[in-house]
């Protein structure tokens, strides 16, 4: 919980900055594209995944453990369709990682990455677009799939006949996701956001030993506006 906090609060000293930047430099006229919210998205999220599953240690055997960090790198790419100038349909492809994974099998050692690709379609509702120049806060819902996979870098075993089934895996998980965030209109080809995204993910057979995988997303990103009109 502390983890999250500390995220939260580094996220939102992150976006005051840029809010406040984003204001001292705008200098267009009030009256232009931004106001109309006639337009479409792509863009790029940078920013951290915070375990809420299992937990970073997990004996799930006498003899069996894993190790994984709290937190990890996370990165998103989307498109968000504007059908009305309150709601858009987004479309997005992460990339988690839950770090390095140490598996202690009885004597074996199996070291490798744990990584979650989340490929969603998700509802965005942002009730103040087309009533405010550049600050969109929004809500968003939806669901999909989530892919993982557990890749096996070093082995260390006396025995070569080492059992496989800890070396390399991949489960699926069908899933809904919601969140909420801050998009950042620049200027009218421009934009910055802000993301928080929750994600109940949970394999059937696990990775690692670990079947609980969910966690909180926390990303800051940059967009390009796509015009529906030419003004």
């Amino acid at each position: 919980m502390r983890t999250v906090i500390r995220h939260l609060l580094l996220t939102g000293f992150v976006s005051l900055l840029t809010i406040v930047s984003v204001f001292a430099l705008d200098k267009e006229p009030v009256h232009d594209r931004r106001m109309d919210a006639d337009y479409s998205m792509v863009g790029v999220r940078l920013g951290a995944y915070s375990d809420q599953g299992d937990g970073s240690t997990v004996e799930t055997t006498d003899d069996v453990k894993a190790d994984l960090p709290s937190t990890g790198f996370f990165s998103e790419l989307f498109y968000a369709h504007r059908f009305t100038p309150a709601f858009m349909g987004e479309i997005s492809l992460g990339i988690g990682s839950r770090g390095e994974a140490t598996i202690q099998h009885g004597d074996d050692q199996y070291i490798g990455t744990i990584n979650l690709y989340p490929l969603l379609l998700q509802a965005k509702f942002t009730p103040f677009s087309g009533h405010t120049r550049t600050f969109h806060p929004y809500i968003t819902g939806g669901g999909g799939f989530v892919f993982g996979r557990h890749n096996t870098e070093f082995i260390r075993s006396v025995d070569p006949f080492y059992d496989s089934y800890f070396a390399e895996k991949t489960e699926i998980d069908l899933i809904w996701t919601v969140g909420g965030g801050v998009d950042l209109a620049v200027n009218e080809q421009f934009g910055l956001n802000f993301s928080v995204k929750y994600y109940p993910i949970e394999f059937k057979d696990g990775l690692a030993g670990i079947k609980d995988y969910s966690g909180i997303s926390f990303g800051v990103g940059f967009s390009y506006h796509l015009f529906k009109n030419s003004k």
